[in-house]
């Protein structure tokens, strides 16, 4: 699986363009993201911007591919793990918050109603993540269920729509809280909660 452009070390245009759109999501949201903004914040002319990406659109559609590919790359890692499922999940969870620390516009673009709104290739592109996010949770949870790790009658689709809602949570707090806190452990916390509940 190819490496991410959020993980290469190498400095490329692209990349400064991504990392500099996710910047300036974070600090003025999504409707702050013009083309002439980000070319400004890279310091080429628009004209050059579009020798990379056609569209603020297109831009945001890489950034929801990208953000897919780190995803399974994080799963995948977790799952092949010799972790139990409670742990798997804590790992998960840790991935995610740091990720999301790191790329916090990320947040604001795939939880954002902004983006998709007459957009329905945007919308499938954020269905189609949102549908891997939960199969692979999902996947961790099943498997916890036949190890006797949680409870037999739970719903592994709900239970793992909740870890989303975690994540979505904890950033959320953290944002509300000035980013003075630690999302992880607000993370950790909330997750304690879940797991208590699903336990067998």
């Amino acid at each position: 699986m190819k490496e991410t452009i959020f993980a290469i070390s190498k400095e490329t245009r692209k990349k400064e363009i991504i990392e500099t759109t996710l910047k300036i999501v974070d600090k003025y949201g999504i409707k702050g993201m013009t083309v002439a903004r980000i070319a400004k914040e890279v310091g080429f002319a628009e004209s050059a911007l579009y020798r990379h990406f056609h569209s603020k659109k297109e831009i945001i559609e890489f950034i929801l591919e990208e953000a897919a590919t780190a995803a399974q790359l994080q799963f995948k890692e977790i799952i092949d793990s010799e972790d139990d499922s409670i742990n798997k999940l804590k790992s998960l969870l840790k991935i995610h918050l740091e990720f999301l620390e790191a790329f916090p516009g990320l947040f604001k673009i795939i939880y954002s109603d902004e983006i998709h709104i007459g957009e329905k290739s945007l919308l499938n592109k954020l269905d189609s993540l949102i549908n891997d996010l939960t199969g692979s949770i999902k996947k961790i949870i099943d498997k916890g269920k036949t190890t006797d790790k949680f409870r037999s009658d739970l719903n592994s689709t709900i239970a793992a729509v909740h870890f989303l809602g975690i994540v979505q949570t904890s950033f959320s707090y953290w944002t509300i809280k000035n980013r003075e806190i630690s999302l992880s452990q607000t993370g950790d916390r909330l997750l304690s909660q879940l797991l208590a509940g699903i336990k067998s």
